[in-house]
């Protein structure tokens, strides 16, 4: 948490020394997720979408902090040989809600094409077990990745790609491998205004 306060508090420094305007957008967009260690469907489709900002520091860097509500979903898939020699292991989905926090340095090399790179937290808001169960007890409440992707812009409209790294274990359970997330992003968005 205090890391997540640290974050806060450079952005807010960054937005207060501003020289360019604000521009506010929204965003959606598909996430495919994969774990280590964990026996589940590699790049399980789920979502995310929410709110972006991109804060001019000079004409070719930005700040760019969002709060996105997103999705992971874990398929596990064991296999035939797993089921039948022990009945612990059954077809299982996980669908875990976070609240991200990214904060992106973005780089504009062309005038349409912005690169973009930084730290992310996630803040573990609701986890379900087979859509109903509670599965709380499986995962930690936070996790923090890196983020690297590219944005074209589209007049008022834009198009995005990113890869997601998880850089800690996301399993609050006893003796396990570490879990750690691996996801693309590929997403829409809309500028909504600027000042």
């Amino acid at each position: 948490m205090k890391k997540f306060i640290l974050l806060a508090t450079v952005f807010i420094a960054f937005a207060a020394k501003a020289q360019e305007k604000v521009n506010i957008g929204i965003k959606v967009g598909q996430n495919l997720t994969s774990v280590n260690s964990v026996a589940v469907d590699r790049h399980t489709a789920s979502y995310h979408g929410g709110v972006t900002f991109q804060i001019g520091l000079t004409d070719k860097i930005s700040l760019v902090p969002e709060v996105l509500l997103s999705q992971t979903k874990l398929a596990t898939n064991p296999n035939i040989m797993d089921v039948l020699g022990d009945n612990r292991y059954n077809p299982e989905t996980y669908h875990l809600s976070y609240m991200m926090v990214p904060l992106l340095v973005q780089v504009k090399p062309f005038s349409s094409l912005l690169l973009q790179a930084g730290p992310q937290y996630g803040i573990l808001i609701d986890q379900k077990k087979d859509g109903k169960e509670n599965a709380q007890l499986a995962f930690k409440e936070g996790e923090f990745s890196f983020v690297g992707g590219a944005k074209v812009n589209l007049g008022g409209f834009f198009v995005y790609g990113r890869y997601v790294v998880g850089l800690q274990d996301i399993s609050a359970l006893q003796d396990q491998a570490k879990w750690k997330t691996r996801q693309w992003q590929l997403g829409i968005g809309m500028s909504l205004f600027g000042f």
